[in-house]
């Protein structure tokens, strides 16, 4: 196996090869874009979140682990391009397959998120179901935008 790829057993036997490098590209501008649509959200319902929070008896200091969601986001946007380029062989290259891949992520770290903070009332529901569909946009954007990148070979 070549050094930085990952194959991928298709269909008719072939190897695909991931291309790592481009995975990491299209992740960190995916994980970019994420934070960028998550700022312009925590800015437009930070009243509504520190009502819940002060609800709840929750104050947030200013402390490094902070920024773990942040870093963690750059994991998720490499884990998503990884995803589209490994269904690729299977749905093909384009947009419908970065679709695909988006909801895959959407579905497993927002939807869960939500449903998480909702049932322990750690968050109202509304707010959570106005984050998640805020999310599911800029995921779809982010993924879209990284799958874009992506390139085998």
């Amino acid at each position: 196996m070549p050094r930085g790829k990952l194959t991928l057993n298709v269909a008719n036997g072939d190897l695909t090869p991931i291309n790592l490098k481009r995975v990491v590209l299209g992740g960190i501008v995916a994980a970019i874009l994420v934070n960028l649509g998550e700022a312009l959200l925590g800015f437009l319902l930070q009243d509504d979140y520190q009502a819940a929070m002060r609800a709840r008896g929750i104050r947030l200091e200013t402390r490094p682990a902070l920024l773990l969601p942040v870093a963690w986001s750059f994991a998720v946007g490499i884990l998503a391009v990884w995803l589209y380029a490994a269904i690729r062989p299977r749905y093909g290259a384009g947009r419908a397959t970065a679709v695909r891949a988006a909801l895959a992520v959407w579905a497993f770290t927002t939807v869960t998120f939500s449903i998480a903070m909702a049932s322990l009332t750690i968050f109202p529901v509304r707010l959570m179901v106005a984050a998640a569909a805020w999310s599911l946009a800029e995921v779809m954007v982010a993924v879209l935008v990284g799958a874009w990148l992506y390139r085998e070979g």
